[in-house]
């Protein structure tokens, strides 16, 4: 297999490649979105999902059983 690449290409695609970069590393991130209000969690076939700004949970088991085992209120927004 035998790829030749000349050397304008080399240098259109390196210098497209920086100005893509810089492009997306100068966006104004004081108008983004917060991050990090959601917690998820897995395993042994349950998820969790905790609102951190609250304390509200949620849990899914796929298989549709119900979930055992948790303290009295766990489940309910907290104050």
């Amino acid at each position: 297999m035998n790829i030749n690449i000349d050397l304008k290409s080399a240098l259109f695609g390196l210098v497209l490649g920086a100005m893509t970069m810089l492009a997306v590393g100068a966006t104004d991130s004081s108008t983004s979105l917060p991050t990090g209000r959601y917690h998820c969690a897995a395993g042994q076939g349950v998820l969790l999902i905790v609102d951190t700004v609250n304390g509200q949970a949620w849990a899914m088991q796929p298989g549709g059983v119900s979930i055992t085992g948790a303290p009295a209120g766990f489940f309910e927004q907290k104050k």
